[in-house]
């Protein structure tokens, strides 16, 4: 009886032991854990800078010259700030940005020996709205609003008569560009920017002899402009 009883624990631990061994030699597999590559945001306020280069068309009707068109052309650098907001792949936002600018025309002799004539775009100013479309890091938009800008007038006859004049518009503002992070926090922007003012009366103010008419100027500019923009958190 003895005897079989211990037979029968030695068969017992023995079979446990075969099914322990047999467990051990087939480890359980475990999945790996899926972990999705974050998706760049555009949503955010961000602030930059930008620099770039204009093209202006003065046309003018002098009620003593007829009319006329004067090309300028320059460099211009500010700064910009904004928002955007991401919904799926659709970006909307608002920007407002200041250049100051030297978009200009200058002409030597028109009055005659030792005479200068400038005039010149000093700054331009906008506030628009902008609507994109993100594929991932890049951002693909357009922006309309408003802009504003300054004529200024420096004119010497080269014997002591002189005109000058700074004169303000406010107009409307279209534009395209596109733009690429290539940091999360860090992206840069190639524009076009086309600004349209209505035309003015513009009297300039003389001395020394020098008289002058006053014109209804309108004014076109061009504007290309290259930026880097940080993104807030």
């Amino acid at each position: 009886m003895r005897f079989s009883t211990a037979l029968s624990v030695c068969a017992f631990v023995a079979c446990t032991s075969l099914a322990s061994a047999a467990d051990l030699s087939h480890p359980v597999y475990k999945s790996p854990i899926y972990s999705p590559v974050p998706v760049f945001s555009w949503t955010g306020f961000y602030a930059g800078v930008h620099g770039g280069y204009g093209w202006s068309n003065f046309s003018g009707n002098d009620p003593v010259a007829g009319p006329s068109t004067v090309r300028a052309k320059g460099w211009l650098a500010g700064a910009q700030i904004g928002y955007n907001y991401q919904i799926n792949q659709f970006v909307i936002g608002a920007e407002g940005d200041y250049s100051w600018a030297n978009v200009k025309n200058t002409q030597d002799g028109a009055l005659g020996p030792g005479s200068t004539a400038s005039l010149k775009s000093d700054f331009f100013a906008t506030a628009a709205l902008r609507l994109g479309y993100a594929i991932d890091r890049t951002l693909i938009y357009g922006k309309a609003g408003g802009a504003w800008t300054r004529d200024k007038y420096d004119i010497t006859d080269g014997i002591g008569g002189f005109a000058n004049g700074k004169f303000n518009r406010t107009g409307w503002l279209l534009g395209a560009g596109v733009e690429y992070a290539f940091w999360n926090n860090l992206s840069a922007k190639v524009e076009y920017n086309f600004l349209s003012f209505k035309s003015i009366n513009e009297t300039l103010t003389t001395g020394g002899g020098l008289a002058a008419t006053t014109p209804s100027v309108g004014l076109k500019t061009h504007l290309v402009k290259v930026g880097l923009n940080y993104k807030f958190f």
